[in-house]
């Protein structure tokens, strides 16, 4: 069980409304809550690769499924398709981790990696209303399936949207103008699957990828949508030449590499990436005040400053506020394990798992200047408490948002009281010290 504590006054939190809430949306509003893994479909895993992956610290799944019906017409059902996203599904519940669904395929739309590096035929979903109208009742028999779940939190309408793929050099603004020629409107296609799966469920968190591969540097021409549930997803392999380079310890970071921005060749270190890939996403944010979730990141391979490159892309998730998913978890490409950081030498295991220890409010606290604190966050069925000495206190109590005393502690007196959470079920929680005037407004 996972709880996010932050420190706010007692007249904001006597003035929630416990019937307004989206539990799932409210997490997504809490900055970098959510940090994790891509999983695909595999038939290597088992629950011990589950057990595993929550075991680094991750509190997300980001499950890339195909879709529940072939590409092509007739559209049949794939129900290998079916069979592995209940597989992924079961094996996040029984973990107890969150997942996301994010849809690889489906009627008329093929995988984008089938369609590049495979090179088959190209998706046809652009401009075919009736194979438009087969994915939107796709995703809203996904979202009925596994709504009810509170574990699942959010449903990624389409894995990197690339219509005209093959012209990826041009710039976004050509793009939009090329896009518009052949009368290709992804923000119409976007706002009826967006509609569909409000049929199934009005409070899913709605996850919508931009266009050309989602790349961060198109959020120049990026649609977006009213929907109060939306999350923003991009992805980066920035920089080209450098992430997913397939020659290990060839290139160096920080280094010389092609801006998709300038197309040129520029010194890329973590400010090109935090000013300049990432300007777009960065204005768009403010623009819209939504959550944001960088979906795919990462390296292929050791190269020179891997471990700095990889702990510069974290720090911008955690400056930015953005939640995070790295590519991919033992996905099994071989013995040479791209993408595969428990396959890397040990320091790029270790940036990684330090990616999931949550910095801020409810971290360990590292100081004696620190007069109150509650850690771990998330917690897994356990939280501590550390405060100052003249905070001390003789009962620790939890209650319901709407004011109901859940549990009454009586506090030990010890630099690190454990703290027993793992009974109460999912909600919002208000934490009380005592007489103390501090409230924390825990999230479960």
């Amino acid at each position: 069980m996972k709880f996010y504590v932050l420190i706010v006054s007692v007249c904001f939190v006597l003035f929630i409304d416990a019937q307004a809430q989206n539990h799932k949306y409210d997490l997504w509003k809490i900055p970098s809550y959510f940090r994790g893994f891509n999983v695909l479909p595999s038939s290597t895993h088992q629950l011990k690769d589950y057990q595993d992956l929550k075991a680094t610290g991750a509190n997300l799944a980001q499950l890339g499924i195909d879709g529940l019906y072939f590409v092509d017409p007739p559209y049949e059902v794939n129900t290998d398709a079916i069979v592995a996203a209940d597989i992924m599904v079961r094996y996040c519940d029984s973990v107890g981790i969150y997942y996301t669904i994010t849809v690889r395929s489906g009627p008329g739309r093929r995988d984008v990696w089938r369609e590049n590096d495979l090179k088959e035929p190209k998706s046809t979903i652009w401009k075919n209303k009736n194979e438009q109208n087969k994915y939107a009742q796709m995703l809203k028999e996904i979202v009925n399936r596994y709504k009810n779940d509170s574990l699942f939190v959010g449903i990624g309408l389409m894995v990197e949207p690339n219509p005209l793929f093959d012209q990826l050099n041009i710039n976004a603004k050509a793009l939009k103008t090329k896009l518009e020629k052949d009368s290709i409107d992804l923000k119409a296609i976007n706002q009826l699957f967006i509609e569909e799966v409000r049929e199934a469920d009005k409070d899913i968190p709605i996850i919508v990828q931009n266009f050309q591969y989602s790349c961060p540097e198109f959020f120049a021409i990026t649609d977006t949508y009213d929907d109060e549930y939306i999350v923003y997803e991009f992805h980066s392999y920035r920089p080209i030449g450098y992430a997913s380079n397939n020659e290990p310890k060839t290139v160096t970071y920080p280094g010389n590499f092609l801006s998709v921005n300038d197309l040129a060749m520029i010194d890329f270190d973590k400010n090109v990436l935090k000013t300049n890939v990432f300007k777009f996403v960065d204005s768009v944010q403010k623009v819209t005040d939504k959550p944001f979730f960088l979906g795919e990141f990462g390296i292929m391979y050791e190269q020179g400053g891997g471990t700095l490159f990889l702990k510069d892309m974290y720090e911008i998730c955690m400056e930015e506020g953005w939640h995070f998913a790295l590519w991919d978890f033992r996905t099994d490409r071989g013995p040479t394990g791209p993408w595969d950081y428990e396959k890397k030498s040990p320091e790029y295991w270790t940036t990684v798992l330090n990616m999931f220890k949550y910095s801020g409010i409810g971290d360990e606290p590292n100081s004696e200047e620190d007069l109150m604190m509650i850690y771990p966050n998330p917690a897994d069925d356990y939280l501590y408490l550390k405060i100052a000495e003249y905070k001390i206190t003789d009962r620790i109590e939890i209650y319901s948002i709407i004011g109901e005393r859940l549990k009454s502690i009586e506090f030990e007196n010890s630099e690190n009281q454990k703290i027993f959470v793992g009974d109460l079920q999912c909600g919002i929680y208000l934490f009380k010290l005592g007489k103390a005037s501090e409230i924390f407004f825990l999230i479960h």
